[in-house]
């Protein structure tokens, strides 16, 4: 596989957990302000113009050319289950029990990316691999539960919001896991495909997906009137030019050049990476029980580089 430079998928995907990492954040007030259907409504085709745009800019088409009918099914698959169902699912146990649960659930996206990886696309990882991945699962872990039940709005749930959230949070996690294996499945077929339009087919799938499904019943005037909280639709909008557009188009990049597994891996890093805008914005101070989950996922991160 010729990368522009070593470990570039493994770059690509922690930068993209970077961004994700202050996305999350403005999702989540976009979410509270303006309800998460509209958010979802409005993510993906607005992503997918985005995307549509800066493809018909650097490539003379609006559409990917050439892609066969099976990859772009695949891809198609990829971005209905990983973006439409599972960050849906994700949004919403955002407003539930808040991004840091919400995250910390998404540590097993990696779990079932490999599991699938390895018996669909034959991606056996050697034993460093692994246990890189796990190093990096246990420190994402002990990070997000270093800061404890927190304070505010999310500081105090009953065990049945509690449950609801987590079970969200957890087909979030499987959504990502399988629509990144879905991807990959999708990219190998043509040599040169591109991960724009990779990205841009799964966007474009996933909207058609969740507006056929979602729309009919929704009340069209009542969601229009709420975009008018100026607040809430400027984290809209910052939020989809970083998270399904840039990010995406990124994580994708990841995927395609380097082991699904290990870019699902540090795609889940997003916990480690938040901490900054958590602690600037909500005065969310890590403790040293976080501090030290993030020493533990960065060691494990150098594994998985160094494998």
């Amino acid at each position: 596989m010729q990368t522009p430079f070593l470990h570039y998928g493994e770059t690509m995907a922690i930068i993209a957990a970077i961004i994700f990492s202050w996305t999350s954040v403005l999702f989540t007030l976009a979410g509270q302000r303006l309800g998460v259907t509209l958010v979802n409504l409005l993510r993906l085709p607005g992503a997918a113009l985005c995307l549509a745009l800066t493809h018909l800019a650097l490539t003379g088409h609006l559409w990917p050319q050439n892609l066969a009918l099976m990859d772009q099914f695949w891809l198609g698959m990829s971005g209905i289950v990983g973006l439409a169902i599972g960050d849906s699912a994700l949004f919403r146990a955002f407003i539930i029990i808040g991004p840091r649960r919400s995250m910390t659930m998404m540590a097993l996206a990696p779990v079932f990316t490999v599991i699938i990886a390895w018996s669909t696309l034959g991606e056996h990882l050697g034993p460093w691999a692994l246990v890189g991945i796990v190093v990096v699962i246990i420190g994402v872990m002990i990070a997000s539960m270093g800061r404890g039940n927190g304070s505010g709005q999310f500081g105090s749930l009953s065990q049945k919001v509690l449950r609801t959230g987590l079970l969200l949070a957890l087909i979030a996690s499987m959504g990502q896991g399988l629509g990144s294996v879905f991807a990959k499945m999708g990219m190998t077929g043509v040599a040169d495909v591109n991960p724009l339009g990779a990205t841009l087919i799964r966007l474009c799938w996933a909207s058609i997906a969740y507006w056929v499904v979602v729309l009919p019943r929704q009340n069209i005037p009542e969601l229009s009137r709420k975009l008018r909280d100026r607040i809430g639709s400027t984290a809209l909008v910052g939020a989809i030019l970083l998270g399904p557009f840039i990010s995406v188009w990124i994580s994708v990049v990841a995927i395609k050049n380097t082991e699904a597994g290990i870019a699902q891996v540090l795609l889940g890093m997003v916990p480690i990476f938040v901490v900054a805008p958590a602690w600037l914005i909500y005065r969310d101070r890590p403790t040293p029980l976080s501090l030290l989950g993030i020493v533990v996922a960065v060691a494990g991160g150098a594994l998985l580089f160094l494998r």
